[in-house]
Parts: C-alpha cells; sequence; structure tokens
C-alpha cells in the first residue's frame, strides 16, 4: 500500500507532456493522412509564444485566426521526406474533443514509400520532456516513433 501511495504521489506532483500522431499511407490517394492530437492547453501555450500572440485562447478565439495559427505552426514544426524528398503539409482542419485539440492535415502525391523520414518538433522547445509519439500506417503494418529533444526525427524504411 504504501508503495501506490508513494507512485500516486510521484505521478501526481510529476507533469508529462506528448503529443499523439497517426499517419496512414492511402495508396489509392497517394497521400499521407494525419491526425495528431494534443493537449489544448500545452497547444495554446505554444501558438502564443510562436504567434506573438499573449491572449490568443484556442477554445475561444475566431475560428479563422485558430486554423491559421495551427497551420502556420504545424507546418513550420512538422516535416516529412519521403524517398529523400520533402512534402508540404496540407492543413484540413481542427476539432476540441475533451480537452485535446486534434489536427488533420495530409501530405498529397506521394505515389511509393520506401523510406520516410519524420521530423517533429512540435511543443519540443515549450516544454521539458515533451515527446511526440507517431504511429505510422502502411499495408496494414504499424510502426512506432518517438520524437524527443535529443532525437528531433525518425525514419522508417520499407
Amino acid at each position: 500500500m504504501n508503495t501506490l501511495f508513494c507512485l500516486f504521489a510521484f505521478f501526481s506532483f510529476h507533469e508529462f507532456y506528448v503529443s499523439t500522431s497517426y499517419m496512414e499511407y492511402n495508396d489509392k490517394k497517394q497521400s499521407i493522412q494525419v491526425q495528431k492530437k494534443i493537449f489544448f492547453d500545452d497547444f495554446e501555450i505554444a501558438l502564443r509564444k510562436f504567434t506573438g500572440d499573449e491572449y490568443f485562447d484556442i477554445i475561444k478565439s475566431n475560428e479563422d485566426k485558430i486554423n491559421l495559427y495551427i497551420n502556420n505552426y504545424l507546418s513550420e514544426n512538422l516535416s516529412i521526406k519521403v524517398n529523400g524528398k520533402s512534402f508540404e503539409l496540407k492543413y484540413l482542419g481542427h476539432e476540441y474533443k475533451n480537452g485535446v485539440i486534434n489536427c488533420f492535415f495530409e501530405y498529397s502525391k506521394i505515389k511509393k514509400i520506401s523510406s520516410l523520414e519524420i521530423k517533429d518538433l512540435s511543443l519540443i522547445s515549450n516544454f521539458e520532456g515533451q515527446e511526440n509519439l507517431i504511429y505510422f500506417e502502411k499495408d496494414n503494418k504499424l510502426s512506432t516513433l518517438r520524437i524527443t529533444e535529443s532525437n528531433l526525427s525518425a525514419e522508417i524504411k520499407f
């Protein structure tokens, strides 16, 4: 019982920072479709710092402003290379659900993937210990990548 209490006390006072992305290669659409989940309060802090807009509210601000800020932030902080070639992020939108901002975007005109390099700097400069977990699915095979301050990118070979 004491061990359980000590573990609970440790985790109660220890904050953790994580975002998750689910990426799937769609062969028919020749695109990588992405859903990125970020805790809204962490994302709001990062967007305020990124834009210099100290009063920005990710829940209550104008929808066009929210979309602009998210698009600009993700375009700057998330990149992929397929077979050594960079692709541009196409932001599709977001939704707020249960304390999380779900961002939807895709990378288009990808005919074949033999290697994939993902760099995800999201929130890394804002929170010590930030981790960005990426789940990538291609041909019903799932790969898991972990991005940290000491390892800003990861690569998969197919």
